[in-house]
């Protein structure tokens, strides 16, 4: 960790990241921060650059200027499996789950993959945060859309990670389940201070975590701040929330 990042907490630093596909700008500067065991939740429309900057993190893409930190140490250019053996976890939108392995089976197949330095959580541990203590025999595939989400969550977890980057972790959820999905992300954040970026466009959820909040319109970041304040601005409004705060 450079003395900067030790300084401030800081485990996951964008700096001026820009990414162009031929003559398209899909980030454009991207600037910010998080801390150790911070969650912060990133809205914007479809489009706006939240998929690639998942992927210029976790090296899927290279960023075409500024670069990525995680730790002090730099992992633009990097493969995307270096990048995760450093600690960085990322669900995708549609669960991935072994349907028929039981969930603490799951849980155990996740484990293999965790970085070798990696402080790894009980099973038991694991299952009881992402509320599944009573499905451990239970076999995946039998699980509603909802649970699938958890579960892979929970294979997130086994692992250890530093950071977690849930993309949509909401989608196709109830109502209820959502809402127990916010209770999930707070317990993981929990865990040995791993930090969670979550792209959501569930509103119901990003109000409920009650997380700071970045804005992405095109490509830039234009709000950073808690829910409350940044549905207020005029450009939050029309651009993304639609409607009056």
């Amino acid at each position: 960790m450079s003395d900067g990042a030790q300084a401030s907490g800081t485990l996951l630093r964008v700096e001026r990241v820009s990414r162009d596909f031929g003559g398209l700008r899909a980030l454009d500067g991207v600037d910010f921060a998080v801390a150790a065991g911070e969650v912060l939740c990133i809205i914007g429309p479809n489009g706006c650059g939240k998929t690639t900057l998942f992927n210029a993190i976790t090296g899927q893409v290279r960023p075409s200027g500024g670069r990525v930190l995680l730790d002090g140490r730099e992992l633009s250019g990097l493969a995307p499996d270096r990048v995760a053996r450093l600690g960085v976890a990322r669900k995708f939108q549609v669960p991935s789950v072994f349907e028929d392995l039981s969930v603490a089976e799951n849980l155990g197949v996740a484990r293999f993959a965790a970085p070798a330095q990696a402080a790894l959580p009980a099973t038991e541990a694991v299952l009881a945060d992402i509320g599944m203590a009573d499905d451990a025999d239970r076999a995946a595939g039998t699980l509603s859309h909802g649970r699938k989400q958890w579960l892979e969550i929970g294979m997130l977890l086994a692992q250890g990670p530093r950071l977690m980057l849930l993309d949509e972790p909401t989608a196709g959820m109830t109502g209820a389940e959502t809402l127990a999905t916010v209770e999930l992300v707070r317990r993981a954040s929990r865990h040995a201070g791993t930090a969670c970026v979550v792209v959501e466009h569930d509103m119901r959820f990003v109000e409920a975590l009650d997380a700071r909040v970045l804005v992405m319109l095109a490509g830039r970041l234009v709000a950073d701040g808690r829910f409350a304040e940044v549905r207020r601005l005029p450009a939050v409004r029309e651009a993304y929330l639609g409607r009056r705060a």
